[in-house]
């Protein structure tokens, strides 16, 4: 499975997971996510999910890893915390940012894995 692959299911979950809209950010929270040379840039906000080709660097959080690493964030295996302190996860931004992402990520995993 691609990183665009994981990127769009998640967009998915998003869009369409109502309980999420009081967490989303009026303005866009630019998201890149990088793995093995490919990239992935969405913008979230309260008007949804997008895929975006810029980003406004103020607002921008960059999230690198292997595709294993990717994997197990998206599917909700391991918290974006717990890779960082593992170092198979490279975060750059603000630290609120990272928050709504880790938050975003747990709020909208996949239902198998919610515990």
């Amino acid at each position: 499975m691609s990183i665009h692959e994981l990127v769009k299911k998640f967009m998915e979950r998003v869009q369409t997971l109502q309980h999420l809209l009081p967490i989303l950010p009026e303005e866009a929270l630019y998201i890149r996510f990088e793995c093995d040379g490919e990239m992935m840039l969405v913008a979230v906000s309260k008007n949804g999910v997008q895929r975006k080709q810029e980003a406004d660097e103020r607002r921008l959080l960059t999230v690198r890893g292997s595709k294993e690493a990717l994997v197990s964030l998206f599917h909700g295996e391991l918290k974006l915390q717990q890779q960082l302190r593992l170092s198979e996860l490279f975060v750059s931004g603000s630290f609120r940012h990272m928050l709504l992402l880790e938050s975003l990520l747990h709020l909208a995993k996949p239902y198998r894995y919610a515990s």
